[in-house]
């Protein structure tokens, strides 16, 4: 029975220190200075702070930056795909509409996603 104790004890431990690993993960992260980068057909069209709020009209497409977080309120494509990705508020994210060939991406120091 001492070693069935034992084995828990281990796996509760390792399972603690995942947690552990994951909550300073993103504790860490720095998001003060992370940086909206727009593209329409591969182009650069607006880089931003995601700390400023500010609408945004890229090739009819309506593009919201607010409480550091961006998102895509209307466009004019028929599935609405880019609509209803949500949010997005960490560096590595991205949003794509391809029907208007609007491109929306999250760059800084955040994460490094290894791409």
């Amino acid at each position: 029975m001492r070693k069935y104790r034992n084995d828990i004890l281990l796996i509760i431990g390792l399972v603690l220190l995942a947690v552990l690993g994951v909550i300073l993960y993103f504790a860490l992260q720095q998001k003060d200075n992370l940086i909206v980068r727009i593209y329409y057909d591969k182009d650069l069209v607006e880089e931003i702070s995601i700390s400023e709020e500010k609408e945004l009209f890229v090739h009819d497409v309506v593009i919201l930056i607010k409480n550091k977080e961006v998102y895509v309120q209307s466009s004019i494509c028929k599935d609405q795909i880019c609509v209803h990705q949500g949010k997005i508020k960490s560096a590595g994210q991205t949003i794509t509409c391809l029907p208007q060939r609007v491109f929306i991406q999250i760059e800084g120091s955040g994460v490094d996603v290894g791409v």
